[in-house]
């Protein structure tokens, strides 16, 4: 600092933060902005004159989108709401005995399991949907769901087992010493503080089932529960290099990227209390 008591390291190091956060806040914002601005313009405005405001907006791609989308967005608030709850039924007690109880194998079971997640799970398609169709659950809502969970269950055994780790022990015994049973104090003490951790992967599990695209795809057919990010993938032409209907495109992926959106906004102090733990 000089004699004037002016900076100017300082004044060039908040310059330059200011700089990069704006270009930051830009390179996300222009992207959206000009997704939003296409899906209101007219196909012939948007192939002879594309620009970031339409001259004569309209609703036809919204309109014809939701429409496209109505029903598959359905399955898709099915799937994923499915697969998080089956997730959270089956890795919250998990994740609690790796976390809190001794038993033989502990360490082993829960390195076995956790080594589910480098598996590319792109080679078990054909196996699942060989044992599905035996089953009788291939393309049905209950298929999808039960198959998300060979790589949803790793990662929230993951996730909550080293939450629960980090809850202090001596509140539950603590309940327990007031009249609590060890199940009323898990009830009661510990899933309330765990309520982060388990609302983190419940949204995870939730996206998994939302944004799939290969197992929505490969597990279902034209008719069945196809979710709507397959639909999205019709919209782009389904590889055929047919002309794309980009202001369409564009209305779809805003519809489909909103709920999950609006879900992270509602849940978003849960997940940060989570992950900051």
């Amino acid at each position: 600092m000089s004699a004037t008591g002016y900076d100017a390291t300082g004044v060039t190091l908040k310059a330059t933060a200011y700089g990069v956060v704006a270009f930051l806040v830009l390179a996300n914002l222009v992207p959206l902005l000009f997704i939003l601005s296409v899906s209101f313009m007219p196909p012939s405005e948007f192939f002879t004159d594309p620009h970031l405001v339409p001259y004569d907006p309209t609703l036809e791609a919204w309109t014809s989108g939701f429409e496209d989308l109505r029903g598959n967005l359905v399955n898709s608030f099915l799937i994923g709401t499915g697969t998080a709850l089956l997730a959270l039924a089956i890795t919250i007690p998990g994740a609690y005995a790796f976390a809190r109880k001794e038993f033989y194998g502990k360490t082993v079971g829960f390195y076995a399991i956790i080594s589910a997640m480098m598996f590319p799970y792109i080679l078990l398609v054909i196996p699942i949907m060989d044992l599905w169709t035996a089953l009788g659950i291939y393309n049905t809502i209950f298929g999808m769901i039960l198959a998300y969970q060979v790589f949803v269950t790793p990662f929230s055994i993951w996730i909550l087992r080293d939450f629960f780790e980090n809850l202090p022990t001596d509140i539950e015994e603590a309940a327990q010493v007031y009249g609590c049973t060890q199940f009323t104090a898990f009830v009661r003490v510990i899933l309330p503080l765990a309520a982060p951790g388990i609302v983190a992967v419940g949204f995870l599990a939730f996206l998994t089932g939302w944004n799939d695209f290969l197992f929505a795809n490969l597990l279902t057919t034209g008719t069945g529960p196809v979710p709507a990010v397959p639909v999205l993938y019709g919209t782009i032409g389904g590889g055929s290099g047919e002309r794309v209907y980009w202001g369409k495109l564009m209305a779809e992926t805003i519809i489909i990227g909103t709920p999950p959106t609006i879900i992270y906004l509602v849940a978003r102090n849960y997940l940060e209390s989570a992950f900051n733990v």
